[in-house]
């Protein structure tokens, strides 16, 4: 199948806006069927796509309650977002979102629908039969409200060892290549939409800026989930990985868990982090004699603490087989 020029996309996707403008309740009770190849080219054209995936070519079922709630409210969909409402049979792309039920050799698709952003990927997990809720949930999450974090930022993010005065911190811990991670991305973002303004939900990936994070944690499995609340962090180790049980574990379900002591940064880490707020706060100041000075300062301590633990680490054989000797 050839793929669709952006601007001829772009042209139909005004003829269908104002078709619906035009004539509302025209397309009836059924979505504009696609197939893989079309969803995907749309995904690259478009900022927002609203994708209900069924479980076999025809839509039954909870895929037709689902196709009811989304044709309710499409029309108010597609003229406050200017976003494609589509209903597609892809398997593949099911697997790319979670969609699937795992253990199965041919897995079957679990009818849901995903709500990309900018290639970013949401998870409906609400009511199949609430209109005004799904459209709420749409509206009111345009944005990702998953935080990325790496080493420079998790403690000053989290303060997870210093008084958790951000709130409760649900953080899946990720790698490249990592196939399940991708997968349960579009689950991890519909828990952040959910517990919006509530709890916070962020990632860390170990290969691009988090590997000294990850190892701070003992994390050695991923996808990872840990949960950090008022000075302990509680480790997700339930086999099943939806947003209602993610939810109920970051809510109360964390009681169940090992409650273990948060591991301090390592020294340089701390360091590093005072160094980037002093610069942060230091550029407010007008004398800039008084910001080298101190900046100066900061990166002499710096210096002083990495050699004096240098010189630590080198002088400790010698002065145990100084003692050895004496005895």
């Amino acid at each position: 199948m050839s793929t669709m020029s952006s601007s001829r996309r772009k042209q139909l996707s005004l003829l269908y806006f104002a078709f619906l403008l035009g004539f509302p309740g025209a397309l009836g009770t059924s979505l504009e069927v696609m197939e893989e190849d079309e969803i995907k080219q749309l995904l690259v054209d478009e900022k927002y796509v609203v994708i209900l995936f069924s479980d076999t070519p025809e839509c039954t079922g909870k895929c037709k309650d689902l196709e009811d709630t989304l044709t309710a409210v499409r029309e108010d969909i597609v003229e406050s977002l200017n976003a494609w409402v589509v209903r597609t049979h892809s398997p593949a792309l099911a697997k790319q979102y979670g969609l699937t039920v795992a253990g199965q050799q041919n897995p079957k698709i679990e009818p849901g629908i995903i709500f990309v952003r900018s290639g970013i990927p949401m998870l409906y997990n609400g009511p199949a039969d609430d209109d005004e809720f799904l459209l709420h949930m749409f509206v009111s999450n345009l944005d990702s409200a998953v935080k990325s974090l790496g080493d420079s930022t998790f403690e000053h993010e989290t303060q997870a060892s210093t008084g958790a005065t951000t709130g409760d911190w649900l953080v899946m811990f990720t790698r490249a290549g990592c196939e399940k991670c991708a997968h349960l991305r579009a689950t991890v973002e519909a828990v952040a939409a959910s517990m919006r303004n509530r709890k916070n939900v962020a990632i860390v990936d170990r290969d691009t800026d988090g590997g000294q994070t990850t190892r701070r944690f003992g994390v050695k499995d991923f996808p990872s989930l840990i949960l950090f609340r008022l000075g302990r962090l509680y480790r997700y180790d339930l086999p099943l990985l939806d947003a209602k049980t993610l939810e109920a574990f970051m809510t109360d379900g964390f009681r169940n868990a090992r409650a273990e002591e948060i591991p301090h940064p390592k020294t340089p880490l701390v360091l590093e982090s005072l160094l980037k707020w002093l610069v942060t706060r230091l550029t407010d100041w007008e004398n800039p004699s008084i910001v080298n000075a101190v900046l100066c300062a900061g990166m002499g301590l710096l210096l002083v603490v990495v050699m004096a633990a240098a010189g630590f680490m080198k002088s400790s054989p010698a002065t145990k087989k100084e003692s050895k000797k004496k005895k």
